[in-house]
C-alpha cells in the first residue's frame, strides 16, 4: 500500500498525463489518482525544501495587514501539498492563526461543497450546523463563511486548484479585515498562481538535484545497510532517471525495499529501461504501475477498492477494513 500512503503527500492527481496506454492502465492510473492518505512527511521536507519552508513562513508571518495569497505551483509530484501541509502545521503558524482550514479542490469541484467544508472545519459538525448548511444556497454559504471569518485572523489552504475559475468562485468568501489573514494556493497551473493575487507571493517548486535525489532515496529505503556496491550502482542509475521528481524517487525506493538481492534489483531496472522516454527519463506512471503490479492478487484487490471513493476523500482505516472483509478480501483476526 506504499503508493496510497504517498499520494496525498505529493499531491498527485493526474499522473496519466505522461502518456497513453491501454484502457486497463488508464483505469489503474485513475485509481491511483484517487488514493489519498495522511503521512509523516518530514523526510521529504528536509530534502531540498528547508530554505523554501523558511522563506514561505516569513511571507506568511510578515507584518502585512491585508489578506494576501501565497501561491505554490509546479508539476505533479514536486511536493506542493507536502510543503503546504508543513507550513499549515508549523508551530509558528498554529500560534499566529487562531482559525485555520484546509480544502482540496481538484479538477472536478463543487463550490457549495467546498464552502461547507470550510464552514464545518471552523464551526464544527453539530447537527444544527449541518442541518442549517443543507438549507443554504451558494450565496448564503458564501455570506455565512464571510461572517464567520470577519472577526478572525485566519489561514486557509486551497489545495490542488486546476482552474482560475475555482479560486474566483471562492475568494469572495475570504474577507480582508487588515488583520494579517492569509490564503495558500497550490496548483500545477502557473496562470492560476500568478492571477490569484496581484500583490501576492508566488513560488515555483524546483526539481531535486542529483545529490538531493539520492539522499531522499536512501532515507526511504527500509534497509540501506543491505545495499551492496553493485546494488547501489543500479539504484543510482534508476534514481537518476527519476529526474529529481520526489514521488518517483519515493515509490522506487519503496519498491526496491521489498526486493531481495542484486538480481531482483536488476529485474526492476530492466523493466523500467523498457519504458525510457526520449529524454532518458522514466514516466512516473511506469514506476507506479510497476509498484502496483508487484502487489499480491489480494492486495491489488484491496488497493483498487479505493477507486470507489471520491477523489481526495479521507478514508478511515476502520471503515475500509470492514468493507474489505465484507467482500471477502480480508480475514478477521480477533480485534485486529
Amino acid at each position: 500500500m506504499d503508493i496510497s500512503r504517498k499520494r496525498e503527500t505529493y499531491g498527485i492527481t493526474n499522473i496519466n498525463n505522461a502518456g497513453e496506454g491501454p484502457s486497463n492502465q488508464y483505469a489503474l492510473v485513475t485509481t491511483l489518482r484517487r488514493t489519498t492518505s495522511y503521512v509523516d512527511d518530514q523526510d521529504y521536507i528536509f530534502v531540498g525544501l528547508q530554505d523554501v519552508v523558511q522563506t514561505l513562513l516569513d511571507q506568511l508571518l510578515k507584518a502585512e495587514p491585508r489578506r494576501s495569497v501565497l501561491s505554490i505551483y509546479g508539476m505533479g509530484g514536486l511536493s506542493k501539498t507536502t510543503l503546504a501541509r508543513n507550513l499549515y502545521n508549523s508551530p509558528n503558524i498554529v500560534s499566529s492563526f487562531p482559525t485555520r482550514a484546509w480544502i482540496c479542490v481538484s479538477q472536478e469541484y463543487n463550490t457549495m461543497d467546498l464552502l461547507k467544508t470550510i464552514i464545518k472545519s471552523i464551526q464544527g459538525c453539530a447537527k444544527e450546523t449541518l442541518d442549517l448548511l443543507e438549507k443554504m444556497a451558494e450565496t448564503d454559504l458564501e455570506n455565512h463563511l464571510r461572517d464567520l471569518l470577519k472577526g478572525r485572523k485566519y489561514l486557509v489552504v486551497v489545495d490542488d486548484v486546476w482552474q482560475k475559475e475555482a479560486w474566483e468562485s471562492l475568494k469572495r468568501a475570504f474577507p480582508n479585515r487588515n488583520n494579517g489573514s492569509r490564503v495558500i494556493i497550490t496548483t500545477r497551473n502557473q496562470d492560476v498562481a500568478e492571477r490569484a493575487d496581484d500583490r501576492g507571493f508566488v513560488h515555483k517548486l524546483r526539481f531535486l538535484s542529483q545529490e538531493e535525489s539520492w539522499d531522499l532515496f536512501r532515507r526511504k529505503l527500509l534497509d540501506v545497510r543491505a545495499m551492496v556496491p553493485e546494488m547501489e550502482s543500479l539504484a543510482k542509475d534508476m534514481v537518476e532517471k527519476c529526474r529529481g521528481l520526489p514521488l518517483a524517487i519515493v515509490v522506487l525506493s519503496g519498491l526496491l525495499s521489498h526486493k531481495k538481492g542484486l538480481s531482483e534489483w536488476q529485474n526492476v531496472k530492466d523493466h523500467l529501461w523498457k519504458n525510457i522516454k526520449e529524454d532518458k527519463s522514466i514516466e512516473i506512471s511506469c514506476i507506479l504501475s510497476l509498484s502496483y503490479n508487484d502487489l499480491s492478487t489480494a492486495l491489488k484487490k484491496c488497493f483498487l477498492y479505493f477507486g470507489i471513493f471520491p477523489e481526495d476523500q479521507e478514508v478511515k482505516a476502520e471503515n475500509i477494513i470492514w468493507l474489505w472483509m465484507a467482500e471477502g478480501s480480508g480475514e478477521s483476526r480477533g480485534k485486529k
